[in-house]
């Protein structure tokens, strides 16, 4: 629910994104970093934990998404970087396949190419509308949350939540020499702290503790709020109309990813 006005608040401080970047980096890295030494010193890493390669990893793909998620809404509609995002489960099980040797059922092997032709299908509607590059880093950005998540998967009870702050912040810094920097009223300075040290840190931290105490397919279904009612909010609000083509790629993504996530939550647990 938190991150549901997401992309319309970032619409709603205009300007270059790559400037927003820099602010939402470095605003939630720091809530995140102070909010783990206030709140729970101990879990803080040790010398050697900063940047061993895990580390590094996250901070790596952090970063990355936070450019990428930026520099999608720069180029092409909210609808399409919300819709693109939807597939993140999906190539996180495609990770998973090639770097932790987990299988693929057929079901999810269906689903996989179903969400992908509805890739191309908003891809073809951003075609001479100068929205194709924002849809390519849309995928980056899911690309980065998956490998993130599986990154996740095998760091065990250890806490990633300041290398997490550390990449969010060095996203904020690398945008700096692509960002172009103009003066803000004070309601967009108002809406850019929303953003960056609400928003963001509280969306992000919530998706961290929730699949602690649910199934992957719930939390992937309670996920899929943001992308039916984000874009739906942008369009309600400042009429930022998706497009034919999105609508029916987006509609082909949700209906698949809804289906197979009820799958999974209504399949018997196997025996331990």
């Amino acid at each position: 629910m938190i991150f549901i006005p997401d992309a319309l608040i970032m619409r709603l401080i205009g300007g270059d994104m790559l400037a927003l970047a820099f602010w939402r980096g470095l605003l939630a890295g720091s809530i995140f970093l102070l909010g783990n030494m206030i709140l729970a010193p101990q879990t803080m890493p040790r010398r050697g934990e900063w940047f061993d390669r895990k580390g590094l990893l996250i901070i790596g793909l952090n970063a990355g998404g936070v450019l990428s998620w930026c520099s999608a809404m720069q180029y092409t509609s909210a609808a399409n970087a919300l819709l693109v995002l939807a597939i993140a489960p999906f190539l996180a099980a495609i990770l998973s396949f090639f770097f932790l040797k987990e299988r693929i059922d057929r079901a999810t092997a269906l689903a996989i190419a179903l969400v992908f032709a509805g890739v191309l299908i908003i891809g073809s509607g951003s075609l001479g509308h100068g929205r194709l590059l924002g849809d390519g880093f849309a995928l980056i950005n899911a690309l980065t949350i998956a490998a993130y998540y599986v990154t996740l998967r095998t760091t065990g009870s250890r806490n990633m939540l300041p290398h997490l702050a550390l990449g969010s912040i060095l996203g904020g810094l690398l945008a700096v020499p692509f960002a172009d920097f103009e003066p803000v009223s004070s309601q967009q300075a108002m809406l850019i702290f929303l953003s960056g040290a609400i928003v963001l840190p509280g969306g992000a931290g919530l998706l961290m503790l929730g699949p602690r105490y649910l199934p992957a397919p719930e939390v992937t279904m309670i996920t899929l709020l943001e992308v039916i009612l984000g874009p739906l909010l942008v369009w309600a609000v400042i009429g930022e109309n998706p497009g034919q083509m999105t609508l029916i790629g987006g509609a082909v993504i949700i209906v698949t990813v809804t289906l197979h996530t009820l799958r999974r939550v209504t399949q018997p647990m196997s025996p331990t």
